[in-house]
């Protein structure tokens, strides 16, 4: 009932690392974050490619599902709505040897260069999820169904230890098509339906109804102020992306590969609404653009065809989503 989207955290990632300041301190913290955050959607896209063959007619199925109970936002990956549970999937992309350290709670990755990495344990966020969840239902009068969870790895070549005289319990956690494997395990643990086919959608639609991402500002995030963050317009050559591009004659041209463009501002434009703030007024758009000149500006805005509002110095463009696209994403196309 639900589609994977590319998350709005991870496009902000990618437009914050293209505009902040070259040299800047953050930059290597900022790569690695996006990095990891690749990582973790192209695991939600395998999730994704799995789930899909599952029947339709059993199953509701919700991807990045972002839930809010009282003031505690909450994210699940993949959630499996049928008439006898529910069932939470969180995909995780982390490749290599990987031991669950029972004692501190934590999921560790031994590098290839001798070197231990830290990530949470997966279990621990399942927990969470769930008894979010719970609490969710019961808040909204439709705890009909039990919760479970299941955690997802991509790759099948994930090696999963636990430390030397730990016992776990592997049944609730699976790699690549062993998933399946798992929901008829659930399936089995869970035989009787418990609402019916009009009760679960109605569940379902309350699902969808209620769906809210958390608002993100990803320069407080990292402490960064619009002071970090290049202006100009960028270069629409995903191989060059060069900032600022010259304006001459009515066309844009990239000083370091030449390329020559008349509608490239809507891209810088989002950068801008998404980075700091969703209206911008023509002062503003000069600065941000590089611009010379009022008119210019006004005329360049007015063809883009925002939303506004108020008249000659105090107008305010809006962000339009149909307008300005988080287009970034359209930079990484395999996995």
């Amino acid at each position: 009932m639900k589609d994977l989207t590319p998350p709005q955290r991870l496009f902000l990632t990618e437009i914050l690392k293209l505009r902040l300041i070259i040299g800047h301190r953050k930059y290597q913290e900022i790569e690695k974050d996006l990095a990891k955050r690749w990582a973790g959607y192209w695991g939600e896209v395998a999730l994704v490619n799995y789930v899909k063959e599952l029947p339709q007619d059993i199953y509701l199925i919700f991807h990045d599902l972002q839930l809010q109970y009282n003031s505690i936002h909450f994210q699940i990956d993949t959630l499996l709505l049928s008439q006898k549970y529910i069932l939470i999937i969180e995909a995780k992309n982390i490749a290599g040897t990987l031991t669950f350290d029972n004692t501190f709670k934590q999921l560790i990755r031994k590098n290839e260069d001798g070197t231990e990495e830290s990530f949470e344990d997966p279990r621990v966020q399942c927990q969470r999820l769930q008894s979010l969840l719970s609490n969710w239902l019961i808040k909204n009068h439709c705890h009909l169904l039990p919760v479970d969870t299941l955690i997802f790895f991509k790759s099948t070549s994930t090696i999963l230890k636990t430390n030397s005289g730990d016992k776990m319990d592997f049944s609730k956690i699976c790699k690549g098509r062993d998933i399946f494997n798992k929901i008829d395990g659930m399936d089995q643990r869970y035989k009787h339906e418990r609402i019916d086919i009009e009760t679960m959608s109605q569940i379902g639609n309350l699902l969808l109804s209620q769906h809210s991402p958390k608002p993100i500002d990803i320069l407080k995030e990292y402490n960064l102020t619009e002071k970090d963050i290049r202006s100009g317009v960028c270069c629409p050559n995903n191989e060059c992306n060069y900032i600022p591009m010259n304006y001459k004659r009515g066309v844009w041209i990239c000083p370091a590969c030449h390329m020559i463009s008349k509608n490239v501002i809507l891209r810088t434009l989002s950068h801008y609404f998404y980075l700091n703030k969703p209206t911008i007024t023509n002062q503003e758009a000069r600065g941000f653009l590089h611009l010379s000149t009022i008119h210019t500006t006004q005329k360049l805005l007015h063809k883009l065809d925002l939303k506004k509002s108020g008249k000659t110095k105090d107008r305010l463009y809006y962000l339009n989503p149909e307008k300005v696209p988080p287009c970034v994403l359209s930079l990484k196309t395999t996995y």
